[in-house]
């Protein structure tokens, strides 16, 4: 029998101070797990799987986002224990160390915008950001783009009007496919937010860079490890197992889609929003009513039905503070979730 890939477990092997050595083995049912590096794991599922994905599965992109790291942690270990058997090659990714120790989002800068194409500065988050895409990069070499997926899952800073919703980044490529949007249907997730700007993020770079069927999951609200209310995440937690293992599920729910409408960078230092600083997530705003200011700038709500999600008047110049949503009707155009103008 080989020794165990973990002296603990991967989230307690991954949040040790020493360096991880890369290592692999074979359990008896034919899956192979091998440690890359700190935080990102790689499984092959048996010989004999089927149509098998390469699906990439992130957590703590930011460090105090507590409930999808555990779920990868929980993942990772029935696989070990040979209580699930995948059936698809999965990139595990524990992706901020110092970040979770911390109980931080972040130790320098926000990870989840150093994925884009820009010459930023060095920072702890960038090494981290430059690492990660490599990994994915290498993951996804030769492998055709529909079989790639990448769920990249978070928790939001505040509370919201849905309590799990997605958000579909930009890219040229057709990453909206039904069998996707089915998941996150099966998984309960209660609203996917449509997107057509370019954005920085780790699902962006996946969506946009390889075509991969690529999202940023939202999963409840902030809390510290075992505060989470997995009960509320349960339906997620049974549909995410039963896509590893290629279970079908019939659990599907109406999911209300929304066009992103526009973003609020931040670029002054006198930058504040005139709502509650607890303004739950998709409040909405008249058309017209003033949400804060940015400088000398009024900053409006300038579409009807609009409302806000991620408002954070404290991100970092030149950094976005918010995004203005309007509800949408969708249809399926050659298997594409499309907006219905």
């Amino acid at each position: 029998m080989p020794a165990p890939l973990f002296e603990s477990s991967f989230l307690q092997d991954t949040l040790k101070p020493s360096a991880t050595s890369p290592r692999s083995i074979t359990l008896s049912n034919g899956v192979q797990m091998s440690l890359l590096q700190k935080g990102v794991l790689k499984i092959s599922p048996p010989a004999d799987a089927k149509q098998a994905k390469h699906m990439v599965i992130s957590s703590a992109v930011h460090g105090n986002e507590t409930a999808p790291i555990e779920m990868v942690d929980d993942l990772a270990s029935q696989i070990a224990s040979e209580s699930i058997v995948p059936q698809h090659h999965l990139l595990l990714i524990i992706a901020h160390p110092k970040a979770i120790l911390a109980e931080e989002r972040f130790v320098e800068t926000n990870l989840n915008r150093l994925f884009g194409d820009a010459d930023y500065p060095q920072s702890e988050e960038l090494a981290l950001a430059v690492s990660l895409k490599e990994q994915v990069t290498q993951f996804w070499q030769d492998v055709p783009m529909a079989s790639r997926w990448h769920l990249d899952m978070h928790c939001s800073i505040r509370a919201s009007k849905h309590y799990t919703f997605a958000i579909s980044p930009q890219s040229a490529y057709p990453t909206r496919q039904k069998e996707f949007i089915d998941f996150m249907q099966n998984a309960g997730i209660e609203a996917v937010l449509l997107s057509e700007e370019p954005s920085s993020t780790f699902s962006w770079f996946s969506s946009s860079k390889f075509g991969a069927q690529a999202a940023t999951l939202e999963l409840g609200q902030v809390a510290k490890f075992g505060h989470n209310d997995m009960s509320k995440l349960a339906q997620f937690h049974k549909a995410f197992l039963e896509l590893v293992q290629s279970i079908e599920s019939s659990t599907a729910t109406d999911m209300i889609t929304y066009q992103v409408d526009s973003s609020i960078y931040r670029e002054n230092m006198d930058f504040e929003f005139y709502f509650d600083k607890a303004l739950p997530n998709f409040s909405r705003f008249a058309e017209g009513e003033e949400l804060g200011k940015d400088g000398d700038k009024a900053l409006t709500m300038p579409v009807e039905q609009g409302g806000v999600v991620f408002p954070n008047p404290n991100v970092e110049l030149k950094q976005r503070a918010a995004l203005i949503v309007k509800p949408c009707a969708t249809r399926y155009v050659d298997n594409q979730l499309t907006v219905i103008d």
